[in-house]
């Protein structure tokens, strides 16, 4: 007989390992790329939110205590997000997780995507100390960041990196990084089946 969950307490414990099981790619994924990106501190400058400078920077020094949290659900999302014209230039990272086809042969493995999706406001376009348009500089440190990382477990490179417009005055960038991971490899313990995806080793 499965376990049985009695309170909301061991509920909302047990949804939120999702984060860090192998049962879901997705969910496990997003939360490697929200840790990375929360940890990034020139990713968080790049970004811009004034209202948050304080939470980054303590006189001129950088501000390990803030709550670099606040960035995320806001100026970071784990989603595709085109906001409407503002009167506050505020500027924003998405990003999400796709999964398709198997490599030829190889059953598996499937292929990732991790998509990034750069949206600057065209009012604060320019990074005014560096010089560099907020979009390639926040696309800069992405790709310094995750092309030929080990994040998800396996190699990814960077396989599109393009920029665009919105018509919601937003300049954009899209960045797409590709890698294989393993395909929902199971194994059965008392009739009960589980991914084991973490636990292959090629």
């Amino acid at each position: 007989m499965a376990e049985q969950i009695l309170t909301q307490k061991e509920l909302i414990v047990e949804l939120a390992n999702y984060a860090c099981t192998p049962d879901y790619d997705n969910i496990r994924f997003k939360e490697k790329i929200k840790q990375k990106l929360l940890n990034n501190v020139a990713l968080l400058y790049a970004l811009h939110d004034v209202n948050k400078e304080s939470e980054l920077f303590e006189n001129g020094n950088i501000n390990y205590d803030g709550d670099w949290s606040l960035y995320f659900g806001d100026n970071i999302r784990p989603y595709l997000f085109i906001p409407e014209s503002q009167s506050e230039s505020k500027n924003f990272l998405c990003y999400d997780v796709s999964f398709s086809e198997t490599p030829k042969y190889n059953g598996i493995e499937k292929y990732c995507n991790v998509v990034f999706t750069v949206l600057c406001n065209n009012k604060d376009a320019i990074d005014k100390n560096t010089g560099i348009p907020r979009h390639d500089l926040i696309g800069g440190i992405l790709c310094r960041h995750f092309n030929w990382s080990n994040i998800f477990g396996n190699q990814c490179k960077l396989v599109k990196d393009q920029g665009s417009v919105t018509d919601t005055n937003f300049i954009t960038r899209t960045l797409i990084f590709e890698f294989t991971t393993t395909n929902s490899i199971t194994h059965t313990v008392n009739n009960t089946t589980r991914i084991i995806n973490n636990e292959v080793h090629t």
